[in-house]
């Protein structure tokens, strides 16, 4: 009989209140700009979302992030939700005197309420970590959510992500609840 062994993978939920913490100026690297949400784009964010995940736990966690048709359904139906806050959802670009050399991060929102909204989504491309590509990408999200009047910020992390969890640290974030998901090898 084949035994299934069970893998337990901590979960932070974390939380920011943007009118009690100062945010920091966004500073991206030399060659790198932000890109607003654009229905266009749509399959972009999907790619980032699925080279950015595919090798990491989080696929394990979830499914969708395993295939790249996964996660333009998971994009479609993010962009269709009457959540979905296009405010907020951005990409960040790299390129040289202007061209546009790849799309190297994205991050996708959601608002829950009037003064409520939450990260969906954050990733950057492996080869472009460790650059402040990541830090940018968080605050020109927060950013945009306090424009609109978004004040509290949650998302969620697994707690073996060490540089993601230190960042959101950083940046004012702290944890709400923690939890365990449970998955299957």
């Amino acid at each position: 009989m084949h035994e299934l062994s069970l893998q337990y993978i901590k979960r932070l939920h974390m939380g920011i209140d943007l009118n009690n913490i100062p945010l920091p100026m966004v500073d991206l690297p030399l060659g790198f700009w932000y890109v607003p949400w654009s229905l266009q784009l749509l399959e972009v964010h999907a790619d980032i979302q699925y080279r950015g995940f595919c090798n990491d736990i989080d696929a394990k966690l979830f499914p969708t992030f395993r295939q790249y048709d996964g996660c333009v359904r998971l994009m479609q139906a993010v962009a269709e939700s009457s959540n979905f806050m296009p405010e907020a959802t951005l990409l960040i670009a790299h390129g040289e005197s202007g061209d546009l050399i790849e799309y190297v991060a994205a991050v996708q929102c959601v608002r829950y309420s009037s003064d409520t909204g939450a990260i969906q989504n954050i990733a950057v491309l492996p080869t472009y970590r460790n650059r402040g590509i990541g830090r940018g990408l968080l605050l020109g999200a927060l950013w945009n959510f306090k424009r609109v009047g978004i004040r509290n910020v949650t998302l969620e992390v697994t707690a073996d992500n060490f540089y993601a969890t230190r960042l959101y640290r950083r940046i004012g974030f702290s944890t709400i609840k923690i939890y365990y998901r449970e998955i299957g090898n």
